[in-house]
């Protein structure tokens, strides 16, 4: 059976490549629903082009590249073509979906060179800093995925429950499948839920508080995107430094100091420490933030948090604020929160901290 270049894939953030369909016409409509997740809601423009995509949902992107290239041919307004797009020509009347005419594909293209050129120019300043502390193993882990077709990134951190070796295992082969998920994605909270059941499936059986686990956290960037997307399960965090150098929590954790506070009542100094939920079991929680204001994105675990917050508020603020980059500005946040605990004779936990510099709008 001959296949031929017939259609264009186009995601939001102008990458665009050929899409290649099968000569019978329920194979074609099979293919187009797989790659977009269907169902699936076709456009049609005349003879000039038919535009396939998934049920639109306000959350995500606007397609520009193909609806700036309808308003070109059309000479009116386009659909409210949202997320990845699949471009092709009429379909026929045996049902067959025909080729899409090269004028119309040199509109798109035309459209996506500039958006995505500025995608690539926009890329994130990223970095992370670690320490272990008092404790024997280092089971905190960091991972983020840059998703070359849909131009998203993602970064996560996880801070596994213990310092046995069995946890250091689980948090190194969960945080990039996490990161992998989310980029994939764009939905966090679903990464975060994927994660859950494959390890589910791995154990075979309900996860219980026996076996290993931990905190996550995990926030999704896309340069065309002007949201910020975040979920958590447990008390690792993220916060945002806005230009003007406010400090900003964007989680909550899910722990009994939480719940007491929540309840009206003061925790006492150890209640931090019993979580009532992580990245394997119990809510995910979830957040966004408008880009424009975010200058810098920290994720960490309470290493970092708990101590920095604790004994010196502010100090977390003014660590970033000094910084140069965002090397600098992670390896601040470790090892001041780790001076807070040698200061006062504590034990120090492992300490991570990925601070995330996005360009300045309009940049």
């Amino acid at each position: 059976m001959s296949r031929q270049t017939q259609a264009l894939y186009v995601q939001p953030n102008g990458h665009t490549e050929p899409f290649y369909l099968d000569d019978e016409p329920k194979r074609q409509q099979s293919d187009i629903a797989d790659e977009l997740d269907g169902p699936v809601t076709a456009w049609r423009l005349g003879r000039h082009m038919t535009a396939h995509t998934s049920a639109p949902g306000f959350e995500r992107t606007r397609n520009e590249p193909v609806r700036c290239a309808w308003r070109d041919l059309a000479g009116a307004d386009a659909p409210d073509l949202r997320g990845p797009v699949i471009v092709t020509g009429p379909e026929s009347r045996d049902g067959l979906l025909q080729p899409l005419p090269p004028h119309a594909a040199e509109r798109i293209y035309r459209w996506a060179r500039p958006l995505r050129a500025a995608t690539i120019r926009r890329r994130p300043q990223m970095s992370a800093a670690q320490a272990v502390g008092t404790r024997d193993l280092q089971c905190d882990t960091h991972a983020l995925h840059h998703d070359r077709v849909s131009g998203r990134w993602a970064f996560v951190v996880l801070d596994g429950v213990g310092d046995e070796e069995d946890v250091q295992e689980h948090v190194r082969t969960w945080a990039p499948e996490l990161a992998r998920a989310a980029a994939r994605s764009g939905e966090p909270i679903s990464a975060i839920a994927h994660v859950r059941a494959q390890i589910l499936t791995r154990l075979g059986r309900r996860w219980n508080h026996m076996d290993p686990g931990a905190a996550a956290v995990v926030a999704v960037y896309h340069p065309t995107n002007p949201r910020l997307r975040l979920a958590w399960s447990g008390d690792a965090r993220a916060y945002r430094l806005s230009h003007i150098g406010t400090l900003v929590p964007l989680t909550k954790d899910h722990n009994f100091a939480q719940e007491l506070r929540d309840a009206g009542r003061q925790p006492k100094e150890w209640d931090h420490n019993s979580l009532m939920a992580c990245l394997e079991d119990g809510d995910i929680g979830f957040e966004e933030a408008e880009l424009d204001v975010v200058a810098q994105l920290v994720l960490c675990s309470d290493g970092v948090h708990h101590p920095l917050e604790t004994y010196e508020p502010g100090l977390m603020e003014e660590a970033l604020l000094l910084a140069l980059d965002a090397k600098e500005g992670a390896g601040s946040l470790v090892a001041e929160a780790l001076a807070q605990g040698r200061t006062r004779g504590a034990s120090q936990d492992n300490a991570t901290a990925l601070v995330v510099r996005f360009p300045r709008p309009g940049a």
